[in-house]
């Protein structure tokens, strides 16, 4: 038999020993300082000025004085002399008054973690699903110094990474990727029937929302694509060809449901024929200002053409740019571009095809931000009324094709003024110049307007 035992060395009474109570009384000793082991520090290398009896101590690294040579031994003051005991892997010693512990590794104490446990239940149990529970009046993660992140990871797009919201234990509110890349937030009245409220889309950014009333607010311009070959109305219709939209009414609707934050938003158009089923109709303007552009995605204006049987493009309010695009109608009296009150329109690089009327100004305003080309007749090019506004801008007018306008070129009346003064035409055109009325004015600026008949003045029309 060996003379200490094997884990805590204490020595063993032997046969026939004198004085017995000396070896007993050591293997006390060692139970006394070990067994339910409490330090007062861990964290020292040298002794303290005036050690407690029986205080003890872990000593820490690069031990002095009386625990030189002792690191994390543990020292304890007994009979007013140090014992040092030296520890075995997996010891845990409480450290007094910190409310931690820490455990030896088998080369230093270090402090108590969690690490790969089957489960942790928090006020409640845990169980093989929910491997993790808290039942508490409030969860706290705070900071360390700066900022804080909380992760919720997946494995790939198809699986789900959500915060789930419930009563009685019954899902109410989901938010996060569930099934997919996409941000979405859904609800539930009963935890079985699920309504998306919101959606972001993971590669682009677009907010889609199922709340009636809800905008995007943007952060920079926004480009919507038209392509009536390719394109669909069900898409964003925020790419080409395939992830465009088919129609130009859903462009515009897509535009009109935006807040712009002061951003422009443009509608392109690729090259084909839009036969308009209903009027492009602009009431009220874009939310938060900016300019709606239409355009089209060629050099050429008659590579996108919007044909309508009668009006196409109706502007109340707000401020709208046609751009590169061919207009045209099949009406016998109404104009392919109608500005109203509130409204104005900005031309660049138009054609005007064949239809009813070009354009009729009932209180709007148009304006040129470059020449435009005429390819087809009508009533009138031109109809102001309303005190609208017409302002050509010394931008040239091509006329091909000899058109012919069976009302006027420009008819002007209540208080209205279209202002040519500058302007450059081309070509030629068949019927009267204007008709003036109702102290409407045309400010000529010694123009000639395009047709082959005088024009005429009357209740205090003024031609200058």
């Amino acid at each position: 038999m060996t003379d200490t035992s094997p884990i805590l060395k204490m020595p063993y009474i032997q046969p026939s020993q004198a004085q017995k109570h000396v070896t007993h009384n050591e293997a006390l000793r060692l139970l006394d300082a070990i067994v339910q082991l409490v330090v007062l520090t861990h964290d020292q290398n040298s002794p303290p000025a005036t050690p407690e009896e029986g205080g003890s101590y872990l000593v820490a690294e690069n031990g002095q004085a009386a625990w030189a040579g002792q690191d994390q031994n543990i020292a304890v003051f007994s009979d007013a002399a140090w014992r040092f005991i030296v520890p075995k892997e997996g010891w845990v010693a409480q450290v007094a008054g910190k409310d931690n512990e820490v455990v030896f590794d088998g080369s230093v104490w270090r402090a108590r973690r969690l690490g790969n446990v089957e489960g942790l239940g928090i006020g409640a149990d845990y169980d093989a699903y929910n491997r993790m529970v808290v039942s508490s009046d409030a969860v706290l993660l705070n900071n360390a110094g700066a900022g804080h992140q909380v992760k919720v990871n997946k494995a790939t797009a198809a699986d789900t990474a959500s915060l789930v919201f419930q009563t009685g234990f019954s899902g109410r509110a989901e938010l996060g990727l569930v099934n997919d890349d996409d941000f979405a937030l859904k609800v539930s009245s009963d935890g079985v029937v699920w309504t998306e409220a919101l959606r972001v889309d993971g590669a682009t950014g677009q907010v889609t929302t199922g709340v009636a009333g809800w905008r995007e607010v943007l952060t920079g311009p926004r480009s919507f694509f038209v392509d009536a070959i390719q394109g669909s109305d069900t898409g964003s219709g925020m790419g080409q060809a395939s992830d465009a939209f088919a129609s130009l009414s859903r462009a515009l609707a897509a535009a009109l449901g935006l807040d712009t934050g002061g951003h422009d938003i443009t509608i392109e158009i690729a090259p084909g024929t839009y036969a308009l089923a209903e009027v492009l109709s602009v009431g009220t303007g874009l939310i938060g200002g900016g300019k709606l552009i239409i355009q089209g995605n060629s050099a050429d204006p008659d590579a996108a053409t919007i044909e309508a049987t009668e009006r196409a493009i109706v502007v109340s309010s707000g401020q709208v740019l046609l751009r590169r695009v061919r207009l045209q109608n099949s009406s016998t009296a109404n104009a392919v571009v109608t500005v109203a009150r509130h409204g104005e329109v900005i031309l660049d690089e138009v054609t005007f095809g064949p239809a009813g009327g070009h354009m009729d100004i009932a209180g709007g305003r148009v304006v040129l931000g470059g020449g435009y080309a005429i390819k087809g007749g009508a009533a009138y090019h031109l109809r102001v009324s309303e005190v609208g506004l017409y302002d050509g801008s010394a931008q040239p007018v091509t006329l091909q094709d000899i058109p012919s306008f069976s009302d006027a070129y420009i008819n002007c009346s209540e208080g209205s003024v279209a202002r040519i003064s500058g302007q450059g035409f081309t070509g030629n055109a068949t019927g009267k110049r204007y008709d003036l009325s109702t102290n409407g004015v045309i400010v000529a600026g010694g123009n000639t307007l395009p047709g082959d008949m005088a024009g005429t003045t009357q209740t205090g029309g003024q031609y200058a």
